[in-house]
C-alpha cells in the first residue's frame, strides 16, 4: 500500500494520513516532520535545510529529495507508506518517479482532497496561528493551487488519482476514503 495524499493546507490530508497509517501500520511521511527531525538531529542535510528555513525560504527540491531518499532507505518503508503533501510540484513528482524506480517500489495511488476555498480559509483561521490572517491564507492557497494544478493533471493522466470531497466531517471523509480505496484495489486485481 503506497499512497500520496494531496490537498491544500487545511484540507485534512494529515489527519486522514495519520488515521490510515495507524490502522494499516504503515509510515505516515510528512516532509515537514522529516525536515524538523533532520534539523533537530543536526544531520548534514538538516544543517543545510536549516539555513533555508531560518531565512524564510523554501527548502530546495534537491534537499527535500535527499531527505525523502534517506527515509525510503529505512526498513519500515517496505510494507507501504503514505506521503502527506509530497510531491507538491511536477518537478518533485518526476524526482519521486526516479527514486521509486531506484528503490524498486511500486508506483503509488494518489488521493486528492478537494475542499472549497471558503472552507479552507475558515479551517485555517480556526487554528488560531498568529501569522494566519485571511489575506495571507488566501495568498498561500493561490500559490498552492498554481503549483499543484499541473500535479493533479499529471496523476489524472496516469489514471492513479482518486478525488475525495474533503468538505465533509473527518469521519465522513475517512469512510469515503476507505470505500474508494477498497473499490479501487478490487478493480485492479488480476483474475486468476
Amino acid at each position: 500500500m503506497q499512497f500520496i495524499f494531496l490537498g491544500s493546507p487545511g484540507a485534512g490530508k494529515g489527519t486522514q494520513a495519520s488515521l490510515l497509517a495507524n490502522r494499516w501500520q504503515i509510515p505516515h511521511i510528512s516532509t515537514g516532520d522529516i525536515l524538523r527531525a533532520a534539523i533537530a538531529g543536526k544531520t548534514s542535510l538538516g544543517i543545510q535545510a536549516r539555513s533555508h528555513v531560518e531565512a524564510g525560504e523554501l527548502v530546495p527540491d534537491i534537499l527535500i529529495m535527499a531527505l525523502i531518499r534517506e527515509r525510503f532507505g529505512e526498513p519500515d518503508m517496505k510494507q507501504g507508506w503514505i506521503l502527506d503533501g509530497f510531491p507538491r510540484t511536477l518537478t518533485q513528482a518526476q524526482a519521486l518517479d526516479e527514486l521509486l524506480a531506484i528503490v524498486r517500489q511500486p508506483y503509488p495511488q494518489a488521493i486528492y482532497f478537494e475542499v472549497s476555498t471558503e472552507n479552507l480559509v475558515t479551517r485555517m483561521l480556526g487554528r488560531g496561528r498568529q501569522d494566519d490572517t485571511e489575506a495571507t491564507i488566501r495568498r498561500r492557497l493561490e500559490i498552492y493551487q498554481a503549483d499543484t494544478t499541473p500535479l493533479i493533471d499529471f496523476y489524472e493522466k496516469r489514471e492513479c488519482l482518486i478525488k475525495i470531497d474533503g468538505n465533509r466531517s473527518p469521519d465522513a471523509v475517512t469512510q469515503t476514503l476507505q470505500e474508494s480505496l477498497l473499490v479501487h484495489q478490487s478493480s485492479h486485481l488480476v483474475p486468476v
